[in-house]
């Protein structure tokens, strides 16, 4: 008992009234809190006020599931990567602190198996995006050769669309959710702020999509995962589909992954009932006006 108070007047006097919020996401942690603690206070130690707001973000962000189960090691190598990230790539300095730690912070985008992919991916992306000057250049770069680099590709033998990389990477396959979870991995990797994007169904009804949106200049951009164009964002095949969505139907809208809660949830196919994926309704961008 007095090492929780100890804890809760030392996050006090850093978050002010957030830390009332902070401490249920203690209490939802249960036999893992410590661990939760550790993180918080060796991100603010290692990475001063920063560290420590981008480790609460993550905090506050996080599914019940991973409150219960990720460790200290796990979530400070992940931050300290993203840290590394910043520092070293000259497009990553210039992201706002909202947009990095909502999209190139967190070790996850969806549902996927939770696993330390930053160090990997960060030592094969940094060499692809050298050179690079600008987000949409180093996305570019990566949706062009990173694929390739990793082995895999586009394949329906896939075992399940939420595949985590290490597990499309064993296969050698995924299809567009597995593929595009490779993609903003890699994009964080390097400072890239990258989220995933999707559709539960077209409003045609000929099936569900999930593609990568890419924040550059103060706007998201979008591109298929492993299906670079020479010509640039904003150019995939699935933008006639995708001018037809109706933003107030959620199965026939478009939804951008969060890691902040919005109020509303990222619908996955392959589990409707979880609303543990927060989601933002971005049809307005990809739909014509007037679009049914």
């Amino acid at each position: 008992m007095m090492m929780r108070t100890v804890f809760t007047i030392w996050l006090l006097g850093l978050l002010g009234a957030a830390a009332g919020e902070f401490e249920d996401r203690l209490e939802a942690a249960g036999a893992n809190a410590p661990e939760i603690r550790g993180f918080v206070a060796a991100a603010a130690e290692g990475y001063g006020r920063d560290g420590e707001a981008a480790a609460v973000f993550l905090v506050e962000g996080m599914p019940v599931g991973d409150l219960k189960s990720l460790k200290k090691e796990f979530l400070l190598e992940n931050l300290a990567l993203a840290m590394k990230a910043r520092e070293e790539f000259p497009w990553a300095a210039k992201v706002p602190d909202e947009i990095f730690r909502n999209d190139v912070v967190p070790y996850a985008s969806l549902d996927e198996t939770r696993e330390a992919w930053r160090q990997e991916f960060y030592e094969s992306c940094r060499e692809l995006v050298k050179g690079c000057t600008t987000t949409t250049e180093a996305a570019q770069a990566l949706n062009r050769e990173f694929f390739k680099r990793y082995g895999v590709h586009y394949n329906t033998g896939r075992k399940a669309p939420n595949q985590s990389p290490a597990e499309s990477k064993k296969l050698g396959m995924a299809t567009c959710t597995g593929l595009s979870i490779i993609l903003v991995d890699a994009c964080r990797a390097v400072g890239v702020p990258a989220r995933v994007a999707g559709t539960p169904l077209w409003a045609n009804k000929r099936g569900n999509h999930t593609w990568v949106e890419i924040w550059d200049g103060g706007k998201w951009f979008f591109t298929g995962a492993d299906e670079y164009n020479k010509d640039g964002l904003n150019r995939a095949w699935f933008k006639g589909d995708a001018s037809q969505a109706v933003a107030d139907d959620w199965k026939h809208a478009i939804w951008a992954s969060s890691w902040k809660k919005t109020g509303h949830h990222f619908p996955m196919v392959w589990n409707l009932e979880s609303k543990e994926v927060a989601g933002v309704n971005v049809t307005s961008r990809y739909a014509k006006p007037g679009a049914k």
